[in-house]
C-alpha cells in the first residue's frame, strides 16, 4: 500500500490500520474498500495479531491512535504513527 501525505512525502506499508477515533470512520482513500480486511483495518486489538512482525501504520491520531499504536508496538516488526 502507499499513502500520500498532504506535504507530498510517500509512505508504503504492506498492511495500514486506520485510527480514526472512538468510533471507525472511512477515510474514503482510493483502495480503502478494495483492501478492506486484506490489509486495512480498523481495530488494532481485534487484528494486530494478524500483523505479527509485520511493519505497519496506524492512521489517525488523539488517545485513539496513539494507543493503537503503543498496542501494536509489542507485536509489529514496527509502526508509523500518522496524525
Amino acid at each position: 500500500h502507499q499513502i500520500e501525505t498532504a506535504s507530498g512525502a510517500v509512505l508504503k506499508a504492506r498492511s495500514v490500520i486506520i485510527a480514526t477515533g472512538a468510533k471507525w470512520r472511512n477515510m474514503n482513500v482510493p483502495g480503502e474498500e478494495q483492501y478492506r480486511t486484506k490489509g486495512v483495518t480498523y481495530c488494532p486489538h481485534c487484528d494486530g495479531p494478524l500483523f505479527k512482525g509485520k511493519r505497519v501504520a496506524v492512521i489517525g491520531g488523539g488517545n485513539s491512535g496513539v494507543e493503537a499504536a503503543i498496542d501494536l508496538a509489542g507485536v509489529v516488526e514496527h509502526v508509523t504513527l500518522l496524525e
